[in-house]
């Protein structure tokens, strides 16, 4: 069995011939399948949808994205044949999304769960409607570790049965579920496992312990003996945050999208005068994350030059399709900061080294 992270599967891990790739946005990490392991891909995804409890007579509607990857529309067509129908929108214009509703309306609901809270929070203050009058039966949460106490208040607020159902990080295949805040159950139990942070080791099969999530492709020929680390932790109680309730490693999960910190790295390399720079993510009281690169440049020119700051943004906006506000300040020597920094006041996101962690 070899062992990855994200960072490290290329292509020649991968099946080629006639394959769909999933890269991500922009590309990092391109894997291909082929046309058979799509289909048990979608076999399994539709197994773990109906064991969430989809199933004959509902409507869906998919208000989630993932950039640069076929997975959402991969899901829909899995879930199509034994639902009533199938819609896929963006999550992005909460007033888009309830004219969609409206228009179609699905008696399923499956998004990220702070797209959810500000979708709930825009109906109060902004639409003037009683999220009762959607009547949502379902909603499906995906992609994000939860707020505390989120779940139960979806579920009061919209009238509707919570689900919850996880997809990996690299191919978006739905491998486990749990409905109204169970037990999770996992439709192939060798696809995913736990293991330690230190060592290449599983410690639990299953779901059954702490750990980082370990995802083991089964359903592709060419990647079922790999290892692949997801960056996800299990670490203490997880039942209120979801299947996971930290992050790890060189990649930072923020507003359901991940945001690889080696692409960032390698475009803020190429504008001169960076001496240090600091990614915070928060969530506070919010429904929304807020991401701010705080960037320290070595002369003050350069901090009072919108040109300069502008291609900091640029530089940004090639590493990651997420929303960055950009700050600059002058460099002061004397602070003894690290040259890179990633601040989460979430508590999400343990630290970037998993040696360090481990030991």
């Amino acid at each position: 069995m070899r062992w990855f992270d994200r960072t490290g599967l290329a292509m020649n891990a991968s099946e080629t011939k006639g394959a769909i790739v999933f890269a991500g946005s922009p590309a990092e990490a391109a894997i291909g399948l082929g046309a058979s392991a799509v289909a048990n891909m979608q076999d399994l995804s539709r197994r773990t949808l109906e064991g969430a409890g989809l199933g004959a007579g509902d409507r869906l509607l998919f208000a989630v994205r993932r950039e640069g990857a076929p997975s959402v529309e991969l899901l829909a067509q899995a879930i199509a044949p034994v639902v009533e129908s199938v819609a896929v929108t963006g999550p992005a214009g909460r007033l888009r999304l309830l004219s969609t509703i409206r228009a179609l309306k699905p008696n399923v609901l499956v998004t990220t769960p702070c797209g959810a809270a500000d979708f709930l929070a825009r109906l109060y203050m902004e639409f003037n409607v009683d999220p009762v009058e959607l009547e949502l039966a379902k909603i499906v949460l995906v992609g994000e570790i939860a707020s505390p106490g989120l779940r139960k208040r979806l579920s009061k607020e919209f009238e509707a049965e919570l689900l919850e159902v996880y997809t990996d990080p690299v191919f978006g295949a739905a491998l486990a579920a749990r409905r109204n805040g169970g037990s999770w159950t996992l439709q192939d139990p060798g696809t995913l496992a736990l293991a330690a942070l230190d060592r290449d080791e599983i410690t639990a099969e299953g779901l059954d312990g702490q750990g980082e999530l370990l995802l083991r492709p089964t359903w592709a020929h060419g990647l079922g003996a790999e290892a692949i680390r997801t960056g996800e932790m299990v670490r203490g109680v997880a039942s209120d945050a979801g299947l996971f309730n930290h992050t790890v490693g060189e990649h930072v999960l923020a507003r359901g999208q991940w945001v690889s910190l080696p692409l960032l790295r390698r475009q803020l390399k190429l504008i001169d005068g960076i001496s240090r720079w600091a990614l915070t993510i928060d969530r506070g009281d919010r429904t929304l994350d807020s991401v701010t690169l705080t960037v320290a440049l070595d002369r003050e020119t350069l901090v009072a030059n919108p040109m300069w700051k502008g291609r900091i943004q640029q530089a940004v906006a090639a590493a990651t399709p997420i929303h960055v506000e950009v700050k600059t300040e002058l460099r002061n020597p004397d602070d003894g900061l690290s040259r890179e920094a990633v601040i989460d006041l979430r508590g999400h996101h343990l630290g970037i080294s998993r040696k360090e962690l481990g030991a």
